[in-house]
């Protein structure tokens, strides 16, 4: 019984392909993770180095599961993955994607100082009420809009009416008692 989960976990322990073990993929990548996470604002050195290595170990997961892709955007992926599950992970959340986007919108914007060092786990202080306060709400309030109907006029549906009746009466097909179903214009 448990023979298929080993055969299942033996396929980690292959190499990694050769398109992802390149000196310089790897350099690439590490390359646009470290701008990537300069962009977000993490700007220090060593909690950059942290965050790194584990979206590194993500992205080298992914390729001995066969599942890599194009290395430079699976390491976005994953850096953006990291960032939500530290947010989940910190915040207690379901996976609300609405919860998420607002704590994201609250870290990103700069208004919970200090989130970087949580985000790497250099720092163990809980932010969770610190990224509450800041109350962002993911999307608007709904506001439904009354829409007047509209009367659709077919101009083709009217013309091939008025068309083979024309027709009809041209042949001798309809008489004078259908000449007045003609459609009127």
């Amino acid at each position: 019984m448990g023979a298929g989960v080993i055969d299942q976990l033996d396929i980690l322990e292959t190499p990694v392909p050769s398109a992802w073990s390149s000196p310089e993929d790897h350099a690439t990548v590490e390359r646009r993770v470290r701008l990537y996470l300069n962009a977000l604002g993490v700007q220090d050195p060593h909690e950059i180095e942290v965050l790194l290595r584990r979206v590194i170990e993500r992205v080298e997961f992914r390729a001995r599961l066969g599942q890599l892709g194009e290395p430079l955007e699976v390491s976005i992926e994953e850096t953006l993955r990291l960032l939500d599950r530290w947010l989940v992970d910190e915040l207690g959340l379901d996976s609300d994607p609405d919860q998420i986007s607002a704590a994201r919108a609250a870290v990103l914007g700069g208004h919970v100082p200090g989130w970087t060092g949580h985000w790497s786990g250099l720092n163990k202080e809980p932010l969770a009420e610190s990224i509450r306060a800041v109350r962002f709400r993911a999307v608007p309030e709904r506001a439904p809009l009354t829409m007047e109907p509209s009367i659709i006029r077919l101009c083709c549906h009217h013309m091939l009416r008025r068309l083979l009746a024309r027709i009809g009466r041209l042949l001798g097909l309809w008489g004078q008692r259908h000449s007045t179903l003609e459609v009127r214009p």
